[in-house]
């Protein structure tokens, strides 16, 4: 089955901008959101997986540059606001290169359902229908957290499932058989309970001995405590790079063009930066300069040359250097013609632009002093590219 309905029904709750970005990553969409659209209930959890590191680094990249809000990061996800006020929560503790892997995460079969929005069709564990349909909780043993499904019974149960009792003792057999020996190790399993600030609430003294007793009695006036019931604070991030290096397990590449630092993006571009991160290797700028190909849209003229947009006097003559009338001509790199003010309007040309005349990069916008035309770009050739 195809489930049409169900696809035009959650494409029309994402919304087109959603929709979009989504399919130009080809992300998956997992868990409760699945469960909701099959069980015809409101959708209120959007999560979302990916293949890749690169994938998610590129997506957060572009989240950030179209104004979408970051609003809170941790060892597990990133949530962000996109859309017309949509969360989204972004998983980043593991990386998926086949829909189906995501179940092995996750807890119950009635919440292992995926669309998978590269291939824009839902793939489901074979229970997922029918344990929904029963309104049944089945365990599965592989999941990482198994404490957070023991809470999750109890949101479950509200929602009408109901969970025999093998299946509960699998769960608590499975909790009994966790390693635990730190603060963080618990914290990691305790995964954000109730939104409760843990760091503030289970703390051992230095030189405390750690053990899971002791914890138990730390947590016992829990709901006692004044934070209880709030809500985390929301956390705002003052540039994207803050959120990357706190993510990636890569160290980022970054290199030192003119007095400025630039990261080299997901996607193979600049990116200006202006702090330099804590894990870095460095890569040669003027290397990177010399075997790059820049791009510009300009207006094709009748007698074979092209002129600028901006100024139609201003001429680009295939096989010939040009040079500005003031400071600076503008290019994009070939990833990021899709920025350019004037995309798609006229044809597209191919420069080469010389490192000593190479001056610096804000956002999507090369600044050079001198450029040479190399040829004009086959509409054909860019757009597949784009697609």
């Amino acid at each position: 089955m195809n489930y049409t309905f169900e696809k035009n029904k959650l494409y029309d709750y994402l919304g087109n901008h959603v929709v979009n970005a989504f399919k130009e990553h080809g992300v998956y969409l997992a868990g409760g959101a699945i469960t909701s659209l099959f069980s015809n209930r409101d959708i209120n959890d959007i999560d979302v997986y990916f293949r890749s590191e690169d994938s998610l680094v590129e997506f957060i990249e572009e989240a950030w540059e179209d104004s979408d809000w970051v609003n809170a990061l941790t060892k597990k996800s990133i949530m962000i606001t996109m859309g017309k006020e949509k969360n989204v929560q972004l998983i980043h503790f593991k990386y998926f290169t086949e829909a189906k892997d995501i179940f092995d995460t996750f807890d119950f079969t009635a919440c292992m359902g995926v669309f998978d929005f590269k291939t824009e069709e839902f793939v489901l564990h074979e229970n997922f229908l029918k344990d929904n349909a029963q309104r049944m909780l089945r365990f599965n043993k592989n999941t990482a957290f198994p404490i957070v499904s023991l809470l999750r019974v109890q949101k479950y149960k509200e929602k009408g499932y109901t969970i025999s009792k093998p299946e509960f003792i699998r769960i608590a057999l499975k909790c009994m058989d966790l390693q635990i020996n730190t603060v963080d190790e618990l914290k990691e399993h305790l995964g954000g309970m109730y939104g409760i600030n843990y760091d503030k609430l289970i703390q051992f003294e230095e030189g405390e001995e750690f053990s899971l007793d002791k914890v138990i009695d730390k947590i016992a006036d829990l709901s006692l405590h004044e934070d209880y019931f709030k809500k985390p604070e929301e956390v705002k991030f003052e540039c994207v790079e803050d959120i990357i290096k706190e993510i990636s397990k890569e160290p980022v590449q970054i290199t030192y063009i003119n007095e400025r630092d630039y990261r080299l993006t997901r996607k193979g571009t600049l990116k200006f930066i202006s702090d330099i991160p804590k894990k870095y290797t460095e890569f040669d700028g003027k290397t990177y300069i010399e075997n790059k190909r820049f791009y510009k849209f300009v207006k094709y003229n009748k007698d074979g040359n092209y002129s600028s947009h901006y100024d139609s006097n201003f001429i680009y003559k295939i096989g010939e250097f040009a040079i500005p009338k003031n400071d600076y001509l503008y290019f994009n790199e070939q990833k990021e013609i899709n920025e350019s003010n004037y995309r798609y309007q006229g044809a597209l040309i191919e420069v080469i632009i010389p490192y000593e005349h190479f001056d610096h990069k804000d956002d999507a916008k090369v600044h050079a002093k001198k450029c040479f035309v190399v040829r004009e770009v086959p509409r054909e050739e860019y757009m597949s590219r784009i697609d």
